[in-house]
């Protein structure tokens, strides 16, 4: 985890943003009786994944300055941020993570954290993730479909909490420029974010991970 912790350090963030990781591990018996009602009865691996994800909002909240570290959990089972903030949260089987952000700084934040897949898969699912297609790269087929799939699902994470849409692969291209994520999107996704926006997003690559994070 410090890799993809000394990786993170690097990326460009909001003003007065954090982001932090933590492990998933077991889920002790105090934080599973903490567990929203939904969750009681879920896989331990989904607890354990959901436990790790709000310690790292909690910690990145604390790291933040926001006197608050609770992250409650809506009828719609996106986190409640304390006022005034906004975040993402994202986990795999090993490790989650979280950023904040003051609402001030930003008007929508996405994160996403993805194990790299193997090259077999990524020649497989490829069409599905970009049927745009890929641009040509020195890098693994694995590493370099990753690369795409966490960035269009950043993308997805910081636009669903404000325009409420369920997007496919396809309503957003994604590009590269000076290695960095780009994404242009393809569909309408509100009045607000028409098709032709382009936002841009940073991006680690560390201990067999993609870490992306996309802000505006």
């Amino acid at each position: 985890m410090r890799a993809l912790e000394d990786a993170a350090a690097r990326l460009t963030l909001p003003p007065g943003a954090a982001l932090r990781f933590s492990a998933v591990g077991e889920i002790a018996g105090d934080v599973a009786a903490s567990l929203p009602p939904d969750l009681a009865r879920a896989a331990p691996r989904r607890q354990a994944g959901f436990a790790a994800g709000r310690r790292a909002a909690a910690m990145a909240l604390a790291a933040a300055g926001s006197g608050i570290t609770a992250v409650g959990m809506g009828a719609d089972r996106l986190p409640l941020w304390p006022p005034g903030w906004i975040g993402s949260i994202t986990h795999t089987d090993d490790v989650a993570a979280a950023v904040v952000a003051p609402a001030g700084a930003v008007r929508i934040l996405g994160l996403d954290l993805e194990p790299i897949m193997p090259g077999a898969l990524a020649t497989q699912i490829g069409p599905q993730i970009v049927p745009e297609g890929l641009s040509p790269s020195d890098l693994p087929p694995g590493v370099e479909l990753t690369r795409a799939f966490s960035a269009k699902e950043a993308l997805y994470k910081a636009l669903f909490p404000e325009t409420r849409q369920i997007r496919e692969f396809s309503a957003a291209t994604y590009a590269k420029d000076g290695g960095a994520p780009v994404l242009t999107l393809s569909d309408d996704w509100g009045p607000d974010w028409p098709r032709g926006t382009v936002l841009r997003a940073g991006q680690a690559v560390a201990a067999g991970h993609v870490l992306t994070v996309l802000w505006r």
